[in-house]
């Protein structure tokens, strides 16, 4: 039985159409040809290949390129004006809390990009919890213990969870465990088995 709903945040909790998440992930490219001092479709190249192994850009340069200061990763990619590139919703809220169960959100983003786009959506007082990168000590999704640390914290077994993500690695990392994973918008998943709906409002038959 469903008694726990685990959720990712950015493409998920917002669709991918949002610039947000594309401008994230500009910001990522853009940070690693600055620390590696090649040009920016090189530094796309390198990355699309190298995080294929790792669970976030972040860990492949720890990784990799010896990169330590996870603080300057994160301002870079995360400024306080990103609220720019976010509509808000306003059918978010009332939608969430009208699937009536318990809700976490896990994310490999850092609290402060959590907290602040999770308040200008007006959804941050609904969740038991937010787990963010730093909380799972940098080895986020798709690691073992990004997921049951979350849960253990939510006091919910893995069983009793269905988590939403916008990445399949990510899914599978937490089908692997055991658990039901939906992957949320476009894209195939790595199992054909695994289920997909199109966007966050899609998804009360799983629950």
């Amino acid at each position: 039985m469903i008694r726990h709903l685990l959720f990712d945040l950015d493409d998920t909790l917002y669709p991918p159409s949002a610039s947000l998440g594309g401008t994230i992930e500009r910001r990522m490219v853009e940070f690693t040809a600055g620390r590696l001092g090649i040009d920016f479709a090189s530094a796309a190249l390198k990355r699309r290949e190298g995080i294929k192994n790792c669970g976030s850009t972040l860990e492949w340069l720890q990784k990799n390129y010896g990169v330590t200061d996870a603080e300057s990763y994160f301002a870079y990619v995360h400024p306080e004006s990103e609220l720019a590139e976010l509509p808000f919703d306003p059918k978010l809220r009332p939608f969430l809390l009208s699937l009536g169960k318990p809700m976490s959100v896990l994310t490999n983003g850092p609290m402060p990009h959590a907290a602040r786009v999770l308040h200008f959506l007006g959804i941050d007082d609904i969740f038991l919890g937010v787990y963010d990168i730093l909380y799972n000590n940098l080895k986020g999704k798709p690691h073992p213990e990004s997921y049951c640390r979350a849960l253990e914290a939510s006091g919910f077994t893995i069983e009793e969870t269905v988590f939403f993500d916008d990445s399949p690695k990510y899914i599978e990392g937490f089908r692997a465990l055991g658990g039901k994973g939906v992957l949320v918008g476009p894209g195939e998943p790595l199992d054909p088995a695994t289920p997909r709906v199109a966007s966050i409002y899609n998804i009360e038959e799983f629950i």
